[in-house]
């Protein structure tokens, strides 16, 4: 022993003792519960991909195998068309292109299911109100993809081309132009007016005053010839007709992309109504009518959460600061252009 000038003796003091281990013991904890927690939303994700796309695929069956009712409907209105309207054939074809697996609707579903497989690994990174946008997004995807839901969206081209014949052909599903304009308090905006506002056939433009004017996308174009002026936001917004789109299929035929710029066109417009001292309510604040049938068997998409992991313990609470802003699916607005 060593004594030091008072007499006693000098022993070595052990500062951390136990502390290291337990340190080394709590991390290892702590990223256990971390790599066990994301495993089990990655595999969640990974079933709602699988079922989403076997949905999908099968809708593109469906089609081709001309099981979709309105699918046949639309084909034979443009047929119709095309033949008593010969300067409409274009236009005709482009919107009988929904009836096919090549069209805008359908793309865009299978671009929205791409973006979400990409996007998934990312959104589990970041954490569970990532993962779950990300199992909204595609719960939303596979509703859109059920045969009856698709066949009532081909419900607004079908309508479009039951407007340019004059008579010819009926709409199905919906009101008629003078009904809808008594009972919806709908302007009439002409023919085509059921798909403005829809991003498979258009987008909204700034013009110089910051006014927002609907603009079609290229085999869509004969529509500005037959409207001869433009369609305003704030006018078509506050008195637009009925449309399957913007009164029930909105919510699960639009990506996240295309629903934030709807948004911001909203937002826009709510802005340049206050600073004059006036209102402007969204376009979907209500619901316009249709017929009865649609109402009774339509309803609003409500996304489907995905259920939280089982609680953990205090070693293995986590937060992540990773892209908290959340998820951002669907980065490219699907158009057609």
């Amino acid at each position: 022993k060593k004594l030091n000038t008072m007499g006693y003796s000098m022993r070595p003091v052990k500062r951390l003792g136990h502390w290291p281990g337990l340190l080394l013991l709590c991390h290892c904890l702590l990223l256990v519960s971390c790599s066990s927690e994301q495993d089990q939303w990655q595999q969640q994700l990974d079933q709602q991909l699988l079922s989403t796309a076997t949905k999908l695929d099968r809708l593109k069956q469906h089609i081709q195998s001309g099981n979709i009712a309105n699918a046949g409907v639309l084909r034979l209105y443009a047929d119709t068309i095309q033949a008593s309207k010969p300067e409409m054939a274009e236009l005709a074809n482009a919107l009988a292109t929904d009836a096919t697996t090549s069209g805008p609707i359908l793309r865009s579903l299978q671009t929205r299911l791409n973006d979400a497989k990409t996007d998934a690994p990312l959104a589990t990174a970041a954490g569970f109100e990532s993962v779950n946008k990300v199992f909204q997004e595609l719960s939303a995807i596979e509703t859109a993809a059920s045969p009856d839901t698709y066949g009532m969206m081909l419900s607004d081209p079908i309508n479009v081309l039951a407007d340019v014949s004059d008579g010819l052909l009926p709409r199905v599903a919906a009101l008629s132009r003078d009904a809808s304009a008594r009972i919806n308090e709908a302007d009439d905006f002409g023919a085509g007016s059921q798909l403005v506002g829809n991003p498979h056939y258009g987008n909204w433009q700034t013009n110089g005053s910051g006014g927002s004017f609907w603009q079609w996308y290229g085999q869509y174009a004969f529509f500005s010839m037959m409207f001869n002026r433009p369609i305003f936001y704030n006018s078509w917004g506050g008195h637009r007709g009925y449309s399957y789109y913007h009164d029930y299929g909105r919510s699960t035929y639009t990506s996240p992309s295309q629903r934030r710029s709807q948004e911001s066109v909203q937002r826009r417009t709510q802005d340049k109504f206050s600073r004059s001292g006036q209102r402007f309510n969204s376009p979907y604040a209500k619901t316009r009518q249709t017929t009865s049938q649609v109402s009774r068997s339509q309803s609003r998409f409500k996304p489907t959460s995905m259920a939280r992991p089982a609680a953990r313990s205090s070693y293995g609470a986590t937060t992540s600061s990773y892209r908290s802003s959340g998820y951002q699916s669907s980065r490219s607005s699907f158009g057609g252009k």
